[in-house]
């Protein structure tokens, strides 16, 4: 193939990669609405079915209507990210509204509307009460969002630096370079966010420890992939972290606002993990971090086990073939064959790699 011939196929791949980010940004964002996004309603004489009622003939399907026992339980719940805002119908009187901020902009303006509808609807006016405001630091509510796209990005990019400089080495050299890189990346990243721009403060040891979490599950995701896959691995786990896992984060658009397919799937990528758990551990008092700490590990820990397998191949292959070592750790799982010298010299195919 030609230079010239190469280059223009380098172009139309490029052309297509950006076609499949044009696609999945497109499908997160283009229709955001609600999906069971969840209401705590407090009042008497079947207020939450009243509630209900209303909200479910404006969006079918938008809201998860739930009473709530009492004005102090509905507020604790929005307080901590269970609701994402709570009703408060008296007898007489205008309607209570109650929303968190801190919980996406976009949701508690469709809680705002939804609340306001039925207060129309019953002739009364509203007051709305922000508990969980976000800061002038962080007026858009997209810090979390920023931290995390830091550690992902470069860290796609360093995986391959480390990637071409040591593929000829044990896996383990390259997973070293990694855990420097979200260790480092991570102490920075909260330097920036809390010490330098006040956007997200605190919890500084909480956050460092998350941002460890989500940059290991980056590069590890990468390392394994690559061990996988070789060079082309890379493409794999830029298409499920960047064009799938970063429209599905849970800020550019709120997780219950995705459409189907996405909506199902977001809370089981690193990314929508990462932006949970920094949100609920900077607003909502970390209450519900373990869930989201909990996807980030099974990340880690699945990474491990392909490097792991990767490089017990690669020993395996070593003590039954005199080829280089350098030759042996430069070779992927997915290699169907090593070459082999026998003690005559001859090349002959060997199964290990498989």
């Amino acid at each position: 193939m030609s230079v010239l011939r190469r280059i223009l196929a380098i172009a139309l791949v490029a052309a297509v990669v950006s076609c499949l980010f044009f696609l999945s940004y497109g499908y997160a964002t283009h229709a955001p609405r609600p999906h069971d996004v969840r209401i705590e309603v407090v009042g008497a004489n079947g207020a939450a079915a009243r509630v209900n009622t209303v909200l479910d003939r404006a969006v079918p399907g938008g809201f998860d209507v739930e009473p709530a026992t009492n004005q102090a339980a509905a507020r604790d719940d929005v307080a901590t990210g269970k609701a994402y805002g709570a009703i408060i119908d008296p007898p007489i009187g205008p309607v209570g509204l109650l929303t968190a901020g801190a919980g996406g902009l976009a949701v508690q303006q469709i809680v705002t509307r939804a609340a306001t509808a039925y207060a129309l609807v019953q002739g009364r006016g509203i007051v709305q009460q922000d508990v969980v405001p976000l800061p002038p630091s962080d007026a858009a509510g997209v810090s979390a969002f920023f931290l995390q796209l830091g550690l992902l990005i470069p860290g796609l990019l360093v995986s391959v630096l480390l990637y071409l400089i040591g593929r000829r080495s044990r896996v383990w050299a390259r997973f070293s370079g990694a855990v420097v890189y979200a260790v480092c990346a991570a102490a920075l990243g909260v330097l920036v966010m809390d010490a330098v721009f006040g956007a997200l403060t605190g919890a500084p040891a909480a956050l460092f420890g998350i941002s460890v979490l989500a940059a290991m599950a980056f590069v590890v995701t990468v390392a394994a992939l690559q061990a996988a896959f070789g060079l082309p691995g890379t493409a794999v786990a830029a298409a499920v972290l960047l064009i799938v896992g970063n429209p599905v984060n849970g800020v550019t658009v709120a997780a219950p606002l995705l459409p189907d397919g996405y909506r199902e799937i977001a809370s089981a990528f690193p990314n929508n993990a990462a932006v949970r758990a920094i949100k609920d551990q900077i607003y909502f008092g970390g209450q519900h971090s373990p869930k989201a700490l909990l996807i980030l590990s099974a990340w880690i820990v699945g990474g491990f086990l392909i490097i792991g397998i990767a490089d017990w191949l690669h020993l395996r292959q070593r003590r039954r073939t005199v080829h280089s070592p350098a030759d042996i750790y430069a070779k992927p799982i997915v290699s169907r064959r090593l070459s082999t010298t026998t003690p005559t010299g001859s090349a002959s195919p060997t199964p290990d790699s498989m």
